[in-house]
């Protein structure tokens, strides 16, 4: 059994992977990232598994690949990678659900904490050698709207719900039903952020929701109203939230992810030149425990992938042996 992985995500999670190397005879060929030559040059001497990240590969690389090959993705998200030529092509593309959900949910709140209450701030006046506070923003009694109530999204609310003793409004399109995360559900937008201190977003990405969090819905949030992004960037139009950062529409901001990354920020849009907003170089997920899980997940689809098993194949594919 061989598989090509990215060096970053077997370094990540080696001691997963190099237990599954000695255990199970899985031969790992490490790459760089995006280094699609030397990968396809191990495809043509006969490796056909590849583990990869977040990171977009380029569609010639997927054309390149031969028919059932396997694509897992060390992640849940896989809107980079092009279903429609993989479903042609018959490419397996699995993935790692369930894996993340708690490192994302406490991480949406390191976020949060870190904006409420100023600490990059904080941390850099003191290392400056000053002794000035500054006032922050209590949680209890404050009304979070998380947008996207999957796993993630129930998990965020819960912290907030039960860690915080904070007001849970529910958006998403799927009608939430008999949740007691919930003081309020909605699938209307508008209805769910009126009242919301906190915006959170956990949306998956799809064509119907690129660019969702755009001026038109920024308007519908309460003024000050601070914007949290721990899911994709491509959820969010970057220049209708950079304005509203200017004009305090939105006071502040933890975001993790971005349109572009690594991120490269445009003359005209660039989030490091706010004070009111803390970075991140998409790290929610990236805790040892969770690593593990997804590790352990990629390893069980190499193992059905060369025992000829189920893997665990995105929701968008169901290509048949």
């Amino acid at each position: 059994m061989k598989a090509i992985i990215q060096k970053d995500l077997f370094t990540r999670s080696s001691e997963v992977f190099s237990s599954a190397a000695h255990k199970h005879g899985i031969q790992f060929f490490q790459t760089n990232v995006l280094a699609e030559k030397v990968m396809l040059e191990l495809h043509k001497e006969g490796t056909n598994c590849f583990v990869i990240g977040a990171e977009a590969y380029s569609q010639e690389f997927y054309n390149s690949l031969q028919e059932g090959s396997a694509v897992i993705r060390y992640g849940v998200g896989y809107n980079a990678i092009p279903v429609d030529i993989c479903k042609i092509r018959k490419i397996k593309v699995a993935y790692t659900p369930g894996t993340l959900t708690d490192s994302v949910a406490e991480y949406t709140f390191v976020l949060l904490l870190a904006v409420a209450r100023s600490i990059p701030v904080l941390h850099q006046s003191m290392k400056d050698g000053l002794w000035k506070g500054i006032t922050g923003m209590e949680l209890k009694g404050k009304t979070i709207a998380i947008i996207g109530f999957g796993q993630i999204g129930q998990a965020v609310a819960r912290i907030a719900k039960y860690g915080f003793g904070m007001r849970v409004n529910a958006f998403d399109i799927i009608k939430i039903t008999g949740s007691d995360l919930c003081d309020q559900s909605s699938d209307n937008f508008e209805e769910t952020v009126k009242d919301a201190d906190i915006i959170s977003l956990h949306l998956a990405t799809l064509p119907s929701t690129m660019g969702f969090i755009n001026t038109e819905r920024i308007s519908q949030m309460k003024d000050g109203a601070i914007f949290l992004n721990t899911a994709r960037g491509e959820l969010v139009v970057e220049k209708d939230l950079f304005d509203a950062l200017m004009s305090g529409k939105i006071s502040a901001a933890g975001l993790d992810v971005f349109a572009k990354e690594p991120y490269h920020p445009t003359p005209d849009v660039d989030f490091r030149k706010l004070d009111n907003v803390v970075l991140a170089p998409h790290c929610g997920s990236n805790t040892s425990e969770a690593s593990n899980r997804m590790a352990e997940k990629v390893v069980e689809n190499i193992l059905a992938y060369y025992s000829g098993n189920k893997m665990i194949i995105i929701p968008e594919l169901n290509i048949k042996d």
